[in-house]
């Protein structure tokens, strides 16, 4: 039985009623249609196999001497078929960015050659990329490809242990980047939402419910002194213990029982948490100030702390590199991502499918544009 918008409910759902049962299912099902086919995996591994290859021939390097390294959520779990693949070209003494543009350049040049795809570089981006797609959209594996984007590894390994943790972690990421893509703010070079920022902003409210889902992996290695894991003089040690993850656990609840929510109630109150309760300030996965002792000689970042009000809204700490928005969200786009938060929060509470809540038929106006004793009580 589907509920539509305005089914009569003008309070907030509790874990357990209805809403919240049919939109539990919703998930699941919608994790289980993105989860990639075992056709989609080995074609995956065969094009990065075939990818190493023509890298070493075109480099003209010995084998090991440039490594095709994926990331991002090909590596930590959220990768999709419809997902680009995002690789790492690892190339030691290719430090500077002129060299990088240089070897992109020349595996652009080769991959140029294939005519079902085109290339299109990025070299004025943060970090240079080019970015390698099928002419028809979503018949082939895409791709964008950088040079010694080595802390992007270790930030997928790291998402990837999380995912590890918790069933629901990846469950709720998946749902919150398709509703995100489909409404229209999961997207960098717009200056809206980068899916890895996405599923940061989730981690943190799973560490910080009442009971906590989550603990900071980081800091369970900075507590029990784990040596540092230095790369690029950045600090990423992080426990993967999954005894010592559980006995955190155990601290963090204070005696209560293990945390039950259900993965629709999670993602109800996600949307709640960054439409009304979340105002501004740095959002982490980390005690950042446990990362100050132990700086690297060259880390050389400033602390994200003290950042004024009007400067610190959906500030994402990069887990690794200390005072780093890894959001980077423009300021025009601030208004829309937080209404469309509170849209999606509205119709839930409402009433509304998880699908009907994703589509972009329904206007921001008509779901916001509700009285203020209204929506006191949507928030009760």
């Amino acid at each position: 039985k589907q509920w539509g918008v305005g089914g009569g409910y003008t309070t907030a759902a509790k874990d357990g009623d209805e809403r919240i049962r049919i939109m539990s299912s919703e998930l699941i099902e919608l994790e289980r249609t993105l989860t990639p086919l075992r056709e989609h995996v080995e074609e995956k591994d065969e094009f990065l196999r075939r990818l190493q290859l023509t890298v070493t021939q075109t480099l003209s390097v010995g084998t090991g001497q440039c490594v095709v390294s994926p990331f991002g959520s090909v590596v930590n779990g959220f990768w999709t078929p419809h997902s680009d693949i995002d690789i790492c070209l690892q190339i030691p003494g290719c430090t500077t960015r002129q060299a990088q543009i240089k070897v992109l350049r020349k595996i652009a040049a080769e991959l140029h050659k294939i005519s079902t795809h085109y290339i299109e570089p990025r070299f004025s981006a943060k970090v240079s990329i080019i970015h390698w797609a099928p002419k028809r959209p979503g018949t082939q594996v895409s791709c964008d490809i950088s040079v010694n984007n080595t802390l992007a590894i270790v930030n997928s390994k790291l998402v990837g242990a999380y995912a590890q943790v918790d069933p629901r972690l990846r469950t709720v990421g998946l749902a919150v980047k398709h509703w995100a893509k489909e409404r229209g703010i999961n997207d960098r070079s717009r200056g809206t939402l980068s899916s890895f920022s996405l599923i940061l902003m989730l981690i943190h409210f799973l560490q910080n419910r009442s009971v906590p889902i989550m603990p900071s992996l980081q800091d369970i290695a900075i507590n029990r002194n784990y040596s540092p894991v230095y790369i690029n003089g950045f600090d990423c040690r992080y426990s993967t213990n999954l005894k010592e993850i559980n006995e955190e656990l155990q601290f963090l609840r204070h005696g209560e029982p293990t945390n039950t929510e259900t993965a629709g109630y999670l993602l109800y109150q996600f949307f709640r948490h960054y439409g009304y309760d979340y105002k501004y300030g740095v959002i982490a996965i980390r005690d950042v100030s446990l990362y100050r002792a132990n700086l690297a000689p060259n880390q050389g970042t400033v602390a994200a702390e003290g950042l004024d009000p009007a400067s610190s809204y959906l500030y994402v700490d990069n887990p690794f590199e200390m005072g780093k928005d890894v959001a980077n969200v423009l300021a025009n786009q601030y208004t829309k991502i937080r209404q469309e938060f509170r849209r999606a929060y509205i119709m839930l509470t409402q009433g509304a499918s998880f699908n009907e809540v994703c589509s972009p038929d329904k206007p921001l106006r008509n779901v916001l544009n509700v009285s203020p004793s209204t929506s006191n009580m949507l928030l009760k």
